[in-house]
């Protein structure tokens, strides 16, 4: 049986059972706050949630173009893409495929594996992203081997993309191990809170009696309390105490324990884990980046999409021949308004950066019929930065026209000649 056969036979269940990529994979000590972290657990925490999604669908939304290096024309847009850059199993859409990755990346392990199947003459024919959990990465080896379902492979048959790595380590740091404490804190303050409101962690008020009352009085005082006053129709009910009791109210809010103030900060440290822009997962927090969202859209392209896209695109283009390479086109990202992006385009066009078929591609439009739309154009009256500019050569003067044929001229002519007779 084939390489390709077994990978179609191991991978059928790929969209099957949830336990396997939800797998409960305990940490190897439990959190200061006492929550047990995993990556499944992480994930019920809004923030890890929000951040998560937010980097891995915003890489998996990217289109990928590919190209190939030339050194005579410079980028060339590749005409034959790979097949697996389209359809990367029978599984698989391009967006669920880089979606898997990153949350490898993010939140499983801090460690993507792909399996790469190969044909007789060596091309790759599909990409399966393989359980991080379940790969052993061999620390001694002069290549790269990789155990998974106790068989071993070489870096021909698993492609290893590590996030945030360190010297003398090939495998790639969980983010959700390294920052449990954080996520632990996280979850212990979303508790609390569930607790608070499901079992009450302060009474409303105490009743405070000069005496000493005897246990039966106290439960008739209680109860008298709770029929007078307790459920939404007795609210607004006037309280008569007698004995010389009195009533005092206890106002302990989860604001004055710094609940919600806490939990906000978590939010913020999650934020910092993924580097993402803290306002975009936690409404409360208002952003200092920019004034508008296409530049709050830029920091987030460059400083959290950019990172994770070079890692991509540097990987994935060792599985591309005679000079290919891969490139996420991030420009659907920072799209601006129709005015200020149609203005961009005439800039580009005048100055030769785009032609017209470019822009209009971008635009998703056809291109110019006849090739029209293909031509580079700059300004006429642009001058190398050093250069005296020579003269313009002066114009070619203009041939004298020809008198036409004028009979009263004639005759002017022949009388002039008679009388000089």
């Amino acid at each position: 049986m084939s390489l390709f056969k077994r990978v179609e036979k191991r991978m059928a269940s790929v969209g099957g059972p949830a336990s396997d990529w939800a797998r409960d994979v305990e940490t190897a000590a439990p959190t200061a706050s006492g929550v047990k972290v995993n990556p499944d657990r992480a994930r019920q925490l809004v923030s890890v949630w929000a951040a998560q999604s937010l980097v891995a669908d915003g890489v998996a939304s990217l289109p990928v173009d590919t190209y190939r290096r030339e050194k005579a024309k410079g980028r060339k847009s590749s005409v034959d893409s790979p097949r697996w850059l389209i359809e990367p199993n029978p599984f698989d859409t391009p967006y669920t495929f880089w979606h898997k990755v990153m949350i490898s990346l993010l939140g499983e392990d801090g460690n993507a594996f792909i399996l790469t199947p190969r044909d007789d003459k060596g091309q790759v024919v599909s990409l399966w992203v393989l359980d991080p959990t379940q790969v052993v990465v061999d620390e001694d080896s002069a290549e790269p081997r990789y155990t998974y379902n106790g068989k071993t492979y070489g870096a021909k048959d698993i492609l290893h993309i590590p996030a945030f790595t360190v010297p003398g380590q090939r495998r790639g740091i969980s983010p959700i191990d390294h920052a449990k404490e954080a996520i632990g804190l996280g979850l212990a303050a979303e508790e609390f809170g569930a607790r608070f409101f499901s079992q009450g962690t302060t009474m409303a008020g105490v009743v405070e009696h000069p005496g000493t009352p005897k246990p039966g009085e106290v439960a008739i005082l209680g109860k008298m309390l709770r029929k007078s006053h307790a459920g939404l129709k007795n609210s607004h009910a006037v309280g008569i105490l007698t004995g010389g009791a009195t009533w005092k109210s206890i106002s302990i809010t989860p604001e004055q324990a710094q609940f919600l103030e806490t939990r906000r900060f978590q939010n913020i440290q999650i934020a910092q884990i993924y580097r993402v822009p803290p306002h975009m997962i936690d409404p409360s927090v208002q952003s200092s980046w920019g004034s508008g969202v296409e530049e709050q859209n830029s920091f987030f392209v460059e400083y959290t999409l950019v990172p994770w896209l070079t890692r991509l695109e540097q990987a994935f283009s060792r599985l591309l021949v005679n000079g290919q390479y891969i490139k996420f086109n991030v420009a659907a990202k920072l799209r601006a308004k129709t005015m200020e992006r149609f203005q961009a385009y005439v800039y580009a066009v005048t100055n030769g950066f785009f032609t017209l078929d470019e822009v209009r591609a971008l635009e998703d439009m056809e291109p110019i019929p006849g090739g029209k739309g293909s031509k580079h154009y700059i300004p006429m009256n642009l001058q190398e930065l050093g250069v005296k500019p020579e003269p313009a050569p002066a114009p070619k003067p203009e041939p004298e026209p020809k008198p036409a044929d004028d009979p009263a001229a004639e005759d002017k002519e022949e009388e002039s000649t008679d009388g000089g007779d």
